[in-house]
């Protein structure tokens, strides 16, 4: 069974319509609903924003219903010029960006007490993505950043795209990804760009939201194929 969790409403809503004989599970006051996605057994889940909430949404999805595999679709904030709004990121691993240790010997963005800096995409899942065609805007692979804050100065966007190598950055799907990492389910990140990096303004959000929704469910389409 296959893992989908959405992490604003837009989005969600986009993809519950695509599933079909869904019925809603209720856990500690989440929906959970499971059905069939292009006719492969799905459970899906909106996690909410923050990493907090992601990650309770991610650690009862995998121990409640068993996935085997977990795909987090959303929405970032683009650092890298060559983003467009529209565009996809497909997250060849995860960095939180926020997380700061360096006292005690961690390097930045590095989970104490957790070996890896980076979260590591699925390789496999990532393959897949390769396959995708037809579609309007470019797709990239590379680093996202998570952070529980919502970044919109292009000073600071410049400057974590430099000093993470990072393509965007969200606030959520770090979590997501420690999670799988620890209890040893396979994830893979996509992200659709809400927002350039040349504008400060948060009112692309609210205008794109829907156009990047619409675009990661058409690709969570080419990946349960």
């Amino acid at each position: 069974m296959i893992g989908i969790i959405g992490a604003v409403i837009e989005e969600a809503e986009a993809i519950k319509k695509e599933i079909s004989d869904i019925n809603e599970n209720i856990i500690n006051g989440i929906s959970f609903f499971t059905g069939k996605f292009n006719d492969k057994e799905v459970v899906f889940v909106q996690s909410g924003i923050g990493k907090v909430n992601a990650a309770i949404t991610a650690t009862l999805l995998i121990e409640k219903f068993g996935v085997s595999e977990v795909i987090f679709s959303g929405v970032a904030g683009s650092l890298d010029e060559r983003l467009k709004v529209g565009d996809v990121v497909v997250g060849r691993d995860v960095v939180q960006h926020d997380v700061d240790a360096t006292a005690f010997g961690y390097k930045m963005g590095q989970i104490p007490q957790m070996k890896e800096w980076a979260f590591e995409s699925d390789k496999e899942l990532i393959e897949k993505t390769g396959t995708i065609t037809n579609f309007e805007h470019q797709i990239l692979l590379g680093r996202i950043l998570t952070g529980d804050q919502f970044v919109s100065k292009k000073n600071v966007k410049i400057q974590l795209g430099k000093d993470f190598e990072a393509l965007c950055v969200d606030m959520e799907s770090g979590a997501v990804a420690q999670v799988c990492t620890r209890l040893g389910v396979k994830f893979l990140i996509i992200r659709s760009i809400s927002d350039s990096i040349t504008d400060e303004s948060d009112m692309e959000y609210e205008t794109f939201v829907k156009l990047a929704a619409k675009n990661s469910t058409k690709i969570l389409k080419n990946l349960t194929l």
